[in-house]
């Protein structure tokens, strides 16, 4: 294994444990009927305002916050190695778990503030137009028209900033979480339009969610490009995928030959 490896190495498998453990809460909370609010839109449909106001009095706004980061962690860790080894390789060895930290707290805060305006357009989709087809539909136009503009585009070429750190005092410390703002930003940006599929969906939300985060992991993979209105799509995932496809045929005709 080369050093690099070693490096890469030391951030996937800390923010795999860290999505792995996540779905399984959101699986586990999910059988339990208990993230009535973002995560099983079975209830949405039945939601007005007198209705809502009564689930708050059962579910604190504290308990709900830590289920949609719960979400967040599940759908955004993985796509975090990136920015996590940027902060890693531009820290003293001393500094780096501490830099981390800071980088992520300034990540989930951002995060978190986003989650109040995203479930409230989804609550707001609900209360509006009582059909759920006509719910997915309104937030899949939405989402389509965000998923080709130019805006969307912005975002996800900030996605891929590694701006230069300070190394030491708390000029290092601010850089950190200031790193971890930005990156929150950008990622909200580029993200939030897709996380109302999930929440708009009707049953099946595991399964929305879980398309959704490999969509958006897949579509990280693109490199920076000037900024339109396009039909976006993951080519960078898809050439991949179409590469060991290819392989993995030549495998299977070369076995043939060889019985």
């Amino acid at each position: 294994m080369t050093p690099a490896a070693y490096e890469r190495l030391q951030i996937r498998i800390p923010l795999t444990v860290a999505a792995a453990a996540a779905w399984a809460a959101v699986v586990a909370l999910s059988d339990q009927r208990r993230l009535v609010a973002f995560c099983n839109s079975d209830v949405w449909p039945a939601l007005s305002l007198d209705q809502l106001a009564l689930a708050m009095t059962f579910y604190s706004p504290a308990r709900l916050a830590g289920e949609w980061m719960l979400m967040v962690a599940a759908m955004m860790m993985p796509m975090l190695a990136g920015a996590l080894g940027h902060v890693r390789a531009r820290s003293l060895p001393r500094r780096r778990m501490r830099s981390m930290a800071l980088f992520m707290i300034g990540y989930c805060a951002i995060w978190a503030a986003c989650g109040v305006p995203i479930v409230l357009a989804v609550l707001a989709l609900q209360l509006v137009q009582s059909s759920s087809i006509v719910t997915i539909a309104l937030a899949g136009s939405l989402v389509l028209v965000w998923q080709f503009s130019p805006g969307k585009q912005i975002c996800l070429n900030h996605c891929h900033d590694q701006p230069p750190l300070a190394a030491y005092g708390i000029r290092a410390d601010l850089a950190a979480l200031g790193y971890g703002v930005t990156q929150g930003i950008w990622c909200c940006g580029a993200c939030w339009a897709l996380m109302l599929v999930p929440l708009a969906t009707q049953g099946g939300h595991l399964p929305a969610m879980a398309a959704t985060s490999a969509f958006l992991i897949a579509e990280r993979l693109d490199k920076p490009r000037r900024p339109a209105w396009e039909v976006r799509w993951p080519s960078t995932a898809a050439r991949l995928l179409w590469f060991r496809l290819g392989l993995w045929r030549r495998s299977e005709s070369a076995g043939v030959k060889a019985t």
